[in-house]
């Protein structure tokens, strides 16, 4: 066993409680590209069986092809929504997004000069909001996210920690 030299001590982590991990909304922040793609899915996979059953390769063939192009486009996007990830803890928040390369943003709760909050009649409506964080050590917005559900949530939990 090596000893350290009298005087160096290792650093004690001080305990931060994760209160609460959020991703952007899918349905709620893009609802015509959702629906669009749900319907590619299901247009797609029952016109597909149909038309094979009608005896119309070819028809059948193109309705693949569209339920094929809907399901990668939905997979694509949803494992984007999952790797971009706010999270509140006790003493900061903190801003992940990336799949093969990764980009981290955190603002100490302590360090919090602005949040911007907006939403647009229709996010109202739907749940959602973009927001922005920033640092009394910048002049500009350290994270940013759109369309986040439970904008006002986030914004409140981030005050009551500051």
């Amino acid at each position: 066993m090596i000893e350290q030299p009298a005087g160096i001590h290792e650093p004690v982590p001080e305990r931060e409680d994760t209160l609460k991990e959020y991703h952007p909304a899918m349905f709620a922040n893009h609802p015509f590209s959702y629906i669009g793609l749900g319907i590619m899915l299901v247009g797609g996979a029952i016109g597909s069986i149909a038309f094979l059953v009608m005896g119309n390769p070819g028809a059948a063939l193109g309705c693949f092809l569209a339920f094929l192009f809907g399901a990668v486009s939905f997979g694509w996007w949803k494992l984007n929504v999952h790797f971009r990830v706010l999270t509140v803890t006790e003493k900061r928040t903190l801003y992940r997004q990336g799949i093969l390369s990764k980009r981290t943003n955190e603002v100490q709760h302590d360090d919090v000069r602005n949040i911007q909050m907006d939403q647009s009649f229709f996010q109202r409506l739907l749940g959602v909001g973009d927001l922005a964080v920033s640092s009394s050590g910048q002049d500009d917005m350290e994270i940013q996210i759109k369309g986040i559900e439970s904008a006002q949530e986030i914004v409140d939990l981030i005050r009551r920690y500051q």
